[in-house]
């Protein structure tokens, strides 16, 4: 078989202590296993898993655990590492959380690239590499993938390894097209868990992680149900995919205002840099929270906010703890003041708020609209 000579790295953290971080680490392992068995399905034997702890792998799953060394963690060295050591030319890179609902058909797409790359033009060149998104990719299948270290190590996180190998003039680089968008959704934060529990496709392993009490404080069913009414008013904040937005305006009735600021703002260096700047935030500074999220409730019937950008924008990035926090609107877990002060006034808004990361607003309301879809 053509795809024997692939191989699949699957990395994956450890994830936190705190019940809000055990419950992202479980949907991205669960995730992670459901993945495993797709690769299987088409032939993909090659499995290696970058993790720092495989204590959760049941016994028998057929995969080479290659374990983190000790000392800091920075994804590119690590990748690099993990291609090199295993001698890997043709790389199917996965993030644990990136595949909930990777169809096989999807796959076989993904896997296609590598026995057969896209046709460049003369001016090109003929290494490639195909991803979701390449501004902030979750995946990536790489031909001449030892070719390519170079660029790897570069990369701080896996968001910006597509930016990267385009930017550096030595891949063609494509994003996958034609196939169902909400493939490319990530479980990146608790909101991407609450959307991919009510959607139909979601795989066995992973429809067992979700059940979970805490997930029951989004207001997921009731923004889309507000999103399917007709005539209703919906709004986006944050780092919107316009093709996502595309795809609610195509698939409902309901009035969509977008607020979309800081896109890249990862991939391009803009957080690392501090150089984040978001409109709504000075909206936020100026008139407080409580008074925004009344101001908001005026203009709209229900809010998904990516609010990193705002986080980003204050001069602050409080740790995943905090963050999933957030999201859950667990306000009393919440150690920075300004996010604790945010979270509460989004938890007693006049209209049901979504808060996450960049998902919500781009792979997850892809999911979020299919499910509407499949379910009218």
């Amino acid at each position: 078989m053509a795809g024997e000579a692939i191989g699949a790295v699957i990395m994956i953290g450890r994830g936190g202590h705190t019940p809000q971080e055990m419950l992202v680490a479980a949907a991205q392992r669960a995730c992670t296993l459901d993945l495993i068995s797709a690769l299987q399905r088409q032939g993909i034997n090659r499995l290696i898993l970058a993790t720092p702890d495989a204590d959760w792998l049941p016994a028998g799953t057929p995969v080479t655990v290659d374990r983190d060394p000790p000392g800091d963690f920075v994804f590119g060295r690590r990748l690099a590492e993990v291609i090199q050591r295993h001698a890997l030319s043709r790389v199917l890179y996965f993030g644990g959380g990136s595949t909930p609902l990777l169809d096989d058909h999807t796959l076989s797409q993904i896997i296609a690239m590598l026995d057969r790359p896209p046709a460049t033009a003369a001016s090109t060149p003929d290494r490639a590499a195909l991803t979701n998104n390449l501004h902030s990719s979750d995946w990536l299948a790489l031909t001449d993938a030892l070719d390519a270290l170079p660029i790897i190590r570069q990369a701080d996180r896996d968001n910006s390894l597509a930016w990267l190998l385009s930017h550096s003039g030595a891949y063609n680089v494509h994003v996958l097209s034609g196939s169902r968008p909400a493939t490319g959704m990530d479980l990146d934060t608790p909101a991407d868990l609450g959307i991919v529990a009510r959607h139909p496709d979601i795989q066995p392993h992973l429809a067992t992680a979700v059940r979970h009490p805490l997930l029951d404080s989004l207001p997921v069913q009731q923004i889309a149900r507000i999103a399917a009414t007709p005539e209703s008013h919906l709004t986006l904040i944050g780092r919107v995919s316009p093709q996502a937005w595309g795809a609610l305006n195509r698939a409902t009735q309901c009035w969509v205002r977008v607020f979309a600021e800081e896109r890249g703002m990862v991939a391009n260096g803009r957080l690392a840099r501090g150089e984040v700047r978001s409109l709504i935030g000075e909206l936020i500074r100026l008139q407080g929270p409580q008074t925004f999220f009344k101001t908001l409730a005026e203009m709209t019937q229900a809010a998904i906010i990516d609010s990193r950008p705002l986080m980003a924008a204050c001069g602050r990035w409080p740790d995943d703890a905090d963050r999933f926090a957030s999201d859950l609107f667990l306000v009393d877990s919440i150690k920075d003041g300004w996010l604790r002060d945010f979270t509460a006034a989004a938890r007693e808004a006049p209209i049901p708020v979504l808060l996450g990361g960049h998902g919500v607003v781009a792979g997850s309301l892809y999911a979020l609209v299919e499910t509407i879809e499949r379910a009218g």
